[in-house]
């Protein structure tokens, strides 16, 4: 299962957010994209398809670096 889209779409918003000056908005989708990122790893971890694993920096290209922006 490929869930990543839910990922830039958190981004998207995100970065939207930041740019009409959502400050706060912004920082809980921060919060929203790495807990997306860890949920969806965790759902490949256990459907075995070795496709990512919780904790492992850069597993999803976009939110980690995205988290950092602020």
């Amino acid at each position: 299962m490929k869930a990543y889209w839910v990922i830039d779409i958190l981004r998207d918003i995100r970065q939207f957010s930041e740019k009409s000056g959502m400050f706060e908005l912004a920082e809980q989708l921060d919060d929203a994209i790495f807990v997306a990122a860890s949920e969806i790893a965790q759902t490949l971890d256990g459907s075995g398809t070795g496709e990512g694993a919780p904790g492992k920096t850069g597993t999803y290209p976009g939110a980690a670096g995205d988290h950092d922006l602020h």
